[in-house]
């Protein structure tokens, strides 16, 4: 067996955030599937026992939600709470230099940066100069693409206590530990796929120890506490009470959210928010610059499955559905799209109408929200009236923006109704992993092509997080389940911290984030990511920036992301070439053709994607 277990999607989703309580939500669909010989999951019948090295689910490594980076989906999974907040840990230490000051204060968006390099307090000399510089990239020397830039050098007067939770010597960090059901958390144990709260409390302070070792901090330690709910997660009241303990403790940030409400109160009250989470825009700008996401907004999301359509697929004939008669048919789209009872993901959607309408001159001929996971009888439910509609609209092209069950119900509902249209995938919340799309009728899943968000695998040993801990400590990462997963949130304070200079407060740290560029673009293993004004026409508060194309393969014969042997596989379109926004070029999409794309991971680098290479620090 190759090294592409269930961790890997860790790995593809380190940006942006994976929380799935996968053996216990598949046991849970296993429920409703019909009948009693479904070889979809007949697949991965042996995943329960063979889950050796999973990622684990939104239960205390991040918040809650379970999100994949499409923003357009994210169904909190119930936590159990548990206890009052531990004892203070510090660790980190001082260091070498970094960019200077920005803008003071923290309150709401800036029309531009305020900041400039070298303009605070104590910071002298060069970039080159500064903490773990490699002079010539320009970036931290670590072994990461993700690698910002370097800072000059640090050597006076960081301005002392600038904020809440900052003074002269240290850094106040809170840790929230988002646990989740019992149900999954069992499961997830019993499988092997989950890390004991011991693995990760010390896998939390390893990354503070790596990056208070190789960034800048301004002559501060990082103070970090942790914190378990008081309540499970979906309890609002609970989140609120949380935030205000955080709060009233006096820390500048926190890593995880339970929910929405509780980084509610922590913007209230300024305190800072590395969320991970995967939301609308407005979410973010409306909370500037006080919540940080890995993910990409739903906006975001919607503008690259927007392009995709409007330049390879409008105005051409359905030549990828299953029925032979829609092949000479004008391609009419219809979206199928998760939402809550609050409508959260709607926004979303209006700007995908909106795209496709201005920019494209497309209407959607049918738009069909639907409740779902965690409650997947409710999918179940929305599967016939959903098909009905997009029958009745002569859709010949479904627009997926679904949670990962619910394709099960849809494509059978459809194959129930003789229905046979192109599916179109829009990286949505894992259904473009291969675990999933193996539950999917596969008479339907072999005519779906699109968007993902994902990137090629690559081994464990040769996956950027796995890298940097080995490199750092000379030993593989603690929790292993979870370890990507928790430098997500980590990754962000300390890029943050390292390049707002000497006077941290939210407003140095936005400054800082948004000059630091994008990192890692046109690869295939490694996901692009960026903050700030110069790629999006809005304040990007969210790290995810490109996508890739896939197609399923029914017939493709290998290991699916938690190791299982078997039928059905996306291939990566050009070898898992990635677009940028606006880079989608014009014309047919080569789905359904192997040559040159690639299944599932590579062995090694691609040439020129192999990360810097240098010392170990040992």
């Amino acid at each position: 067996m190759n090294e592409k277990t269930i961790s890997s999607i860790g790995g593809f989703l380190t940006r942006f955030g994976p929380y799935l309580s996968l053996v216990a939500a598949v046991v849970a669909v296993v429920a409703f599937l019909p009948g009693d010989d479904s070889s979809d999951l007949a697949t991965n019948s042996g995943a329960f026992s063979d889950f050796d090295s999973g990622d684990r689910s939104g239960s205390r490594s991040g918040t809650s939600d379970f999100s994949s980076g499409s923003g357009d989906f994210e169904g909190g999974t119930s936590g159990t709470g548990g206890g009052t907040g531990s004892g203070t840990v510090s660790t980190g230490g001082t260091g070498g230099g970094s960019g200077g000051g920005g803008g003071e204060g923290g309150g709401g968006d800036a029309a531009a940066p305020g900041g400039q390099s070298g303009g605070g307090s104590g910071v002298s000399g060069s970039a080159a100069e500064g903490k773990n510089c490699d002079p010539n990239t320009g970036r931290v020397a670590t072994p990461s693409h993700y690698s910002p830039p370097c800072v000059p050098k640090f050597g006076g007067d960081n301005g002392g206590a600038t904020h809440r939770g900052v003074t002269a010597d240290s850094i106040k960090l809170a840790v929230m530990l988002v646990e989740g059901d019992a149900a999954s958390e069992a499961a997830l144990t019993a499988a092997g796929a989950n890390d004991s709260e011991e693995q990760e409390r010390q896998q939390y302070l390893e990354w503070v120890e790596y990056y208070s070792t190789h960034y800048e901090t301004w002559g501060r330690t990082i103070d970090v506490t942790f914190y378990k709910g008081s309540g499970p997660a979906t309890d609002d009241a609970a989140g609120r009470a949380d935030a205000v303990r955080i709060a009233n403790d006096g820390n500048f940030a926190v890593l995880n959210a339970p929910n929405n409400a509780f980084v509610d109160e922590l913007v209230a009250r300024g305190v800072m928010c590395m969320c991970t989470v995967s939301l609308p825009n407005s979410f973010y700008t409306d909370r500037a610059p006080f919540v940080w996401s890995t993910l990409m907004s739903s906006d975001q999301g919607y503008v690259h499955r927007a392009e995709f359509i409007g330049k390879r697929l409008a105005g051409a004939k359905a030549v990828h559905a299953g029925d032979p008669t829609m092949h000479v048919k004008d391609r009419v789209f219809g979206l199928a799209y998760y939402d809550d009872d609050k409508q959260s993901y709607r926004p979303g959607v209006d700007t995908f109408i909106k795209e496709l309408r201005d920019n494209y001159g497309i209407s959607l001929a049918a738009v069909v929200g639907f409740k779902g996971y965690p409650d997947v009888a409710a999918s179940q439910e929305a599967a016939r009236p959903l098909i009905q509609k997009m029958i009745a609209q002569g859709v010949t092209s479904v627009v997926c923006a679904c949670d990962p069950f619910a394709p099960i119900f849809f494509t059978q509902e459809a194959t129930r109704q003789n229905y046979r249209p192109e599916w179109i995938i829009t990286g949505s919340a894992l259904t473009d992993t291969a675990f999933f799309a193996r539950t999917y009728d596969q008479t339907q899943w072999s005519n779906a092509f699109g968007v993902s968000f994902l990137t090629v695998g690559l081994p464990e040993r040769l996956r950027d997080d796995y890298r940097k801990l080995e490199w750092h400590f000379g030993k593989p990462p603690t929790a292993k389940a979870g370890y990507s997963i928790i430098d997500a949130p980590t990754n962000i304070f300390f890029t943050g911290v390292h390049l707002a200079g000497p006077k941290l407060d939210p407003g140095t740290f936005r400054d800082g984030m948004f000059r630091a560029g994008p990192s890692a673009t046109g690869m295939s293993t490694v996901a692009a990511s960026s903050f700030g004004v110069d790629l999006w026409p809005f304040h990007d508060y969210t790290g995810l920036d490109d996508i890739t194309l896939i197609w399923w393969d029914a017939q493709a014969r290998g290991e699916d992301e938690t190791g299982q042997l078997g039928l059905g596989l996306y291939r990566y379109i050009d070898g898992g070439k990635r677009y940028m926004p606006g880079q989608q070029p014009q014309g047919p999409v080569a789905a359904f053709k192997p040559e040159g794309t690639i299944t599932g991971a590579y062995d090694d680098y691609p040439q020129g994607e192999a990360p810097p290479d240098y010392p170990p620090p040992r």
